[in-house]
């Protein structure tokens, strides 16, 4: 399995489970090895992984800009979106 680089990532996703568990995923922010990053394709990912692989395990879930003090760009709770930044 490729795991993202979380140097090279555009958008991270802060993740607070069920059981009190935080975790951090990053984006793949590009289609192929060669092609431009692409922050909206890295968020739609993270949102799908989210909803399908991860449904019914988490509590809250931000995605922020992967950056020292990066702005938020999504926030869902429970399964819904509270907050999306466009």
């Amino acid at each position: 399995m490729v795991h993202p680089d979380p140097t090279s990532a555009l958008s991270k996703c802060v993740v607070y489970f069920n059981d009190g568990k935080s975790r951090t995923f990053y984006s793949f922010d590009k289609k192929h090895k060669n092609s431009k990053p692409n922050q909206s394709l890295g968020i739609r990912r993270l949102e799908k992984m989210l909803m399908t692989s991860l449904k019914g395990t988490w509590e809250t879930a931000i995605i922020y800009e992967n950056m020292k003090n990066g702005k938020e760009l999504a926030k869902f709770k429970n399964g819904v979106r509270v907050f999306y930044y466009s």
